[in-house]
């Protein structure tokens, strides 16, 4: 078995691509491109309880929640999933997605989908600015 310690990798060709061989060793995938760049573990007023690259959040109302982030995506076209931590709930990201910022709403299952305060988790997947 062999072992590794670094504290940074650089691609050869370009600083900021490192691919590694997927399984069955006939594709490669983008290391950068494949790492979650911000999640949160939130409170229902929209309190960090625990984060990775999101500055704070405001509570904009009743299950409406926004979360800016310490440094910002390229631009609104990320990859967001939030899931809630009751299980009548169900969570919907219905508001923007900016560079900045993403905005998360928490719904009940009931037929009349209404806003309610939930604690929740969310998770972010694109290009760091």
């Amino acid at each position: 078995m062999s072992e590794i310690k670094t504290d940074k990798l650089t691609g050869v060709g370009t600083a900021g691509v490192i691919l590694v061989t997927g399984e069955g060793n006939s594709t490669t995938t983008n290391l950068q491109q494949g790492l979650v760049k911000a999640w949160a573990k939130c409170t229902n007023a929209a309190g960090l309880a625990d984060s990775f690259n999101i500055s704070g959040g405001t509570d904009n109302g009743t299950g409406d929640y926004t979360y800016a982030y310490t440094n910002n995506m390229a631009n609104g076209n990320f990859c967001q999933v939030t899931d809630t931590t009751f299980a009548s709930l169900s969570s919907y990201d219905g508001g923007e997605m900016l560079a900045a910022s993403f905005n998360v709403r928490i719904f009940t299952r009931q037929d009349s989908l209404e806003l309610i305060d939930d604690v929740h988790v969310s998770q972010v997947s694109g290009d760091l600015a």
